[in-house]
């Protein structure tokens, strides 16, 4: 399923060519699909601050506007704000010179920060692209008074009428001479954005803090808003599901399933683990953090997790071969440049279209959403993961009756808003469950599933308030796993400590910052690998969650690098930078690496074979 976001809509011809030219970006749903189509599975790293942006002409000609006045809120002053965790990218109100990539980008930003914060869902703004100029900003008045009234309306009725107003403004703006190619067209989208991060809110604490512990800016927390505006029963035409939109195979990697329970009377419960945002944010972030490390940089490591890192790879070589490549760039610069300067080049040439294009700055236009906000005092939802111990299984009829008419009732989050019994708490704070409602509120017969602790080898995974497994203990019920129990409370994703970090950790993040000058290199594949076997050798010696994943992501990072763009890339960087040495981690910064034991050997890996965004 797909919502259409035109972004940077251009038109020509007939309507349906038109249309198709147009829809270079549509910004919100279903762009993860062709992009997650080419995706493996860990997440990125983020390193600020690393070059000087190059100057160069770009279809942006005037500096961007000013950006609204805010006041201060606690969201806009953490670290891990990309206007500090970014900068000088996301720095909007830093000068610069009008005519600099950067300046062009931050107005490229600026019509997203309009888009997705200022602009609702009854607007259209028409831009000429080569003065970043707005030609019109049309409102549909009547449909936007219908939906203050409250009266029924769906987001598929509003956009056929703008689809219908943009082939007028197009033909308008084009019949006075405006070129067709640089008709630009935004939809507003602040009512779905807002309504977004109201169903976020119960997991926004979680988000932020799995981010900052895995060293990303806030722009992760926003991924969800922008693939599906927080939807977790939508599957794109690639298959793609969950909020995040990851495929199946990358989900069942990270072990998130789907399987079926035994109910009574022969009846059959569907399960699908990535209907519940709990269950599908680690696997998620740290996708993109090994994304991240693998193409050098957040902001093109959060494109790759929407386009595919195949794609990024191409956009380093056009890079290379027209963008203004010197001893200070980084990989960031030339993500900038691909984004204005380099646009039509890129896309041209690649699969790095207009939703591409517009990633970054609609997940930027989405978290400036939240800046003039009320600070959200209602609490996260607190829960615990759990599963059974090997062999065991209980009805949920029987996990459920310990759980009842307590003098202190738990604590089962935003369902007790709404509901008023166990089966029905049950139902609202594990979704995954497909189980039928209850006209009574007992348990009914299709609804009384016998949990077990797997199925065909996959775990069986559901959630309970926090008290709830010292209550069950307390009345006999011990099938409870305690090995694999998972709070979700105010201790959650806290930032590794430094006696956690090893010297293989701090090395790691010394790869990582050479990849950010283009360190491509066979040299620095071969830093890699024996990383991974350290990593490896780590995680068996102490299988700490933070050790698991730091292994999950450099496993990502050593697939990418073992893909044929990689090698491609590797082939154009070697090129390029031949009688040049790029900026980077000098080499006697760095310790001495001890030989490995024979036990470890280097592993090559299974590297796909891929065209475009996928590896």
């Amino acid at each position: 399923m797909r919502v259409p976001r035109p972004s940077d809509l251009r038109s020509s011809g007939k309507t349906l060519l038109r249309i198709a030219r147009r829809f270079a970006t549509w910004p919100a749903l279903g762009l993860a699909a062709a992009a997650l189509f080419l995706l493996f599975a860990a997440a990125p790293a983020v390193h600020p601050g690393l070059s000087q942006i190059v100057r160069g002409i770009s279809p942006f000609a005037t500096a961007p506007a000013t950006p609204p006045s805010r006041a201060p809120s606690p969201l806009r002053e953490r670290a891990t704000h990309p206007a500090t965790h970014l900068s000088p990218y996301f720095s909007l109100t830093t000068p610069t010179d009008s005519a600099s990539v950067l300046s062009h980008f931050h107005a490229l930003l600026q019509q997203y920060i309009r888009r997705q914060s200022q602009d609702d869902n009854f607007t259209i703004r028409v831009l000429d692209r080569r003065s970043n100029t707005v030609l019109e900003h049309f409102e549909l008045a009547d449909l936007r008074a219908r939906h203050r009234r409250g009266l029924p309306l769906r987001w598929e009725t509003v956009d056929a009428r703008r689809f219908e107003a943009m082939d007028r403004l197009v033909d308008k703006y084009e019949s006075a001479g405006v070129p067709l190619e640089d008709i630009i067209v935004r939809w507003g989208r602040a009512n779905q954005v807002d309504r977004a991060h109201e169903r976020d809110r119960p997991y926004q604490v979680y988000e932020r803090r799995l981010a900052e512990a895995l060293g990303l800016s806030l722009l992760a927390t926003e991924i969800g808003t922008v693939e599906t505006f927080n939807q977790d029963h939508l599957v794109s035409a690639a298959g793609a599901r969950s909020r995040y939109q990851m495929l199946p195979w990358v989900l069942r990697r990270s072990g998130v399933t789907r399987y079926t329970l035994a109910a009574q009377q022969g009846k059959r419960v569907k399960v699908r683990e990535a209907h519940h945002p709990l269950l599908v944010l680690e696997p998620a972030f740290l996708l993109l953090r090994g994304y991240v490390n693998a193409v050098g940089h957040e902001l093109p490591g959060l494109s790759a997790y929407h386009t595919g890192p195949g794609n990024v790879f191409k956009l380093y070589r056009h890079y290379y071969a027209t963008g203004p490549l010197s001893r200070t760039s980084t990989v960031a610069d030339a993500f900038a440049w691909a984004l204005t300067k380099g646009f039509d080049v890129v896309s041209h040439a690649s699969s790095f279209g207009g939703d591409s294009r517009g990633y970054v700055p609609a997940l930027y236009g989405a978290l400036v959403a939240r800046h003039d906000r009320p600070i959200d005092r209602s609490p996260a939802l607190r829960t615990v993961r759990l599963q059974l111990r090997a062999g065991a299984s209980v009805r949920l009829r029987t996990l459920l009756a310990p759980l009842r008419s307590r003098t202190q009732p738990l604590d089962w989050g935003p369902a007790a808003d709404t509901t008023t019994t166990a089966y029905a708490r049950f139902r609202a704070l594990n979704p995954h469950f497909d189980l039928p409602p209850s006209p009574t509120g007992a348990v009914p017969p299709a609804g009384n599933v016998r949990i077990v602790s797997a199925v065909e080898g996959d775990a069986v995974t559901f959630f309970l308030p926090l008290r709830a497994p010292a209550l069950l203990r307390e009345a006999g019920v011990e099938a409870l796993r305690a090995a694999e129990t998972f709070r979700f409370d105010s201790s959650t994703f806290t930032a590794p400590t430094p006696r956690q970090r090893t010297l293989w950790d701090r090395r790691y993040d010394a790869l990582v910052d050479d990849i950010a000058h283009f360190g491509f290199t066979d040299a620095h594949r071969a830093r890699l690998l024996r990383l991974v076997e350290r990593f490896e050798a780590l995680a068996a010696e102490r299988p700490s969650r933070f050790r698991r994943r730091q292994l999950r992501i450099i496993r990502i990072h050593k697939r990418l690098w073992q893909s044929g763009p990689w090698e491609t890339l590797a082939a154009a960087t070697r090129r390029a930078l031949r009688g040049r040495k790029v900026a980077g981690q000098p080499l006697d910064a760095l310790p001495t690496t001890p030989p490995l034991p024979d036990s470890l050997s280097t592993t090559v890996g299974d590297a796909d074979k891929a065209s475009d965004g996928d590896v």
